[in-house]
């Protein structure tokens, strides 16, 4: 008795909601639509098949506010307030500017550059000073010297190479850090550029669920037409109205991976986005080369690998230096002094000296330095290696991922052109009584599936295409972005 109360009352509830739904459609429409479905227009500009999988929009992308109150098609996302279109540059050079990684490696690469002035200071005497006041006794001698003061010079001629050493493995380091913020800008810029093509994804997507709802909203209206006309059933009307919900919650939905997405990149840049570019010269880039000589270029160009062979040839220099403490230093000392006695009064004196250190044995402390720096140098190659593998894989997938997505928009784009010609048929054909409004529908959720299988298909070709040129060290070159080092 219960179960059947409960399927009253919301049939009672569900023939109230299709009459006000009725109503509203009775005051808003003007001329009312044709009953028959052939005439029904099931391709909206909201969004058109594209002829290729390098066909982007070339208008700015409006980032405008979106409202709960309007259930109804949606154009975008958040924040509504007009604003100058933000290019692909702009945003990479925005991210760098204002992340504190690219900071981070920046401080990094002045310590390293203040390492290497300190290094090369070896190459200069030193000069020291030394001066006291005050009388002071020698008991030995019995005198007393009322102030002394000296000037000595010393430095180390030569050292068997480890001088020169010292300073090539500074400078290398040097070297390492300014391309580890180099690779640091191209990752932000990476970073960047992967959160403004995730907008564009998202528009795409919201126009076709506004294409979708579109439809729907067509075809709930020419069902009323039908069921005024004692063609259809009231039934036949609720149906769609299911459809056009289960639509407008898809739409809501993409509407706030919209947002989201805008959000993403406000907070790399840290700055308000109301529009984007689509004209990107990054859509359109094609991958030529084969896997083999990507991989052949990334091992020459790669920064980050240019990284690791600086500083594996400045480890090599720091096992050099080490080695030469097995062998003697030479240089001189220099040293002007003067002497204020009391009875002798002033005297001065002059002392030019060749030095020679040795240090025969030290516990052999010397050895265990040459096997550390030796270990450290065979770490560093082997992450080398490791990396060269890693970059590898990472074009094996990118290829792989290229390839398929090309692969997969012919066949979403066959699906598609299938799925529009199919519509075409099916709404004629259900004027002739042939077809269902089951076959309607599932007609349309299959060229709405297959429109956001070509959306998706077409940026992951460009996302695949992003990870190739940046492991091949082309992004900045190819964004026309100025990489500090």
């Amino acid at each position: 008795m219960n179960s059947v109360s409960y399927a009253e009352n919301s049939t009672q509830k569900l023939e109230n909601s299709l009459s006000i739904t009725e109503a509203s459609k009775a005051d808003s429409i003007q001329s009312p639509p044709s009953e028959n479905l052939s005439d029904i227009n099931f391709k909206q500009e909201g969004y058109t098949a594209a002829d290729s999988i390098d066909s982007f929009e070339s208008n700015p992308t409006t980032i405008d506010d979106f409202s709960t109150k309007d259930i109804g098609s949606q154009a975008n996302a958040t924040n509504g307030t007009s604003g100058p279109a933000l290019s692909l540059l702009e945003a990479c050079q925005l991210a760098i500017s204002n992340h504190p990684l690219v900071e981070s490696s920046r401080s990094s690469r002045m310590e390293s550059e203040a390492d290497y002035g300190i290094a090369k200071s070896v190459y200069m005497p030193r000069i020291d000073l030394n001066a006291q006041v005050g009388p002071s006794h020698n008991l030995d001698t019995d005198t007393t010297k009322y102030g002394e003061g000296s000037v000595s010079v010393t430095q180390t001629l030569f050292d068997f190479g480890g001088l020169q050493d010292g300073v090539a493995s500074a400078k290398l380091k040097a070297d390492s850090a300014k391309l580890r913020l180099a690779r640091t800008n191209e990752d932000i810029a990476a970073l960047a550029v992967n959160s403004y093509f995730t907008i564009l994804q998202a528009q795409e997507l919201l126009n076709v669920q506004n294409d979708a709802l579109d439809f729907y909203n067509q075809l709930l209206d020419t069902f009323w037409e039908r069921f005024n006309a004692g063609i259809s059933s009231k039934a036949d009307a609720a149906k769609v109205e299911v459809s056009l919900r289960a639509t407008q919650s898809q739409l809501t939905v993409q509407n706030q991976q919209l947002k989201t997405a805008k959000l993403l990149l406000e907070n790399i840049i840290r700055q308000t986005v109301h529009q984007v570019e689509t004209n990107v010269g990054l859509l359109k880039i094609d991958i030529t080369q084969s896997l083999d000589e990507s991989y052949a270029s990334a091992l020459e160009n790669n920064v980050s690998l240019r990284a690791f062979t600086a500083d594996i040839h400045s480890q090599e220099k720091v096992v050099s230096v080490k080695d030469s403490e097995y062998l003697p230093s030479i240089g001189y000392r220099l040293q002007a002094k003067n002497e204020m006695q009391k009875i002798d009064g002033y005297k001065a004196t002059l002392d030019a000296q060749v030095t020679l250190d040795w240090n025969l044995f030290n516990g052999f402390a010397t050895d265990e330095r040459v096997k550390k720096e030796q270990a450290v140098l065979r770490r560093m190659v082997a992450t080398k290696h490791a990396t060269e593998l890693e970059i590898k894989n990472i074009l094996s997938d990118a290829f792989n991922a290229y390839n398929s997505s090309v692969k997969e928009f012919e066949l979403a784009k066959e699906a598609y052109d299938g799925s529009v010609y199919l519509m075409g048929l099916y709404l004629s054909e259900f004027d002739l009584g042939i077809r269902t409004l089951l076959d309607l529908i599932t007609a349309r959720e299959g060229q709405t599936s297959a429109a956001v299988r070509e959306v998706n298909a077409r940026f992951a070709r460009i996302r695949s295409t992003l990870n190739i040129i940046l492991e091949e060290g082309r992004l900045a070159s190819i964004l026309g972005l100025k990489i500090e080092e």
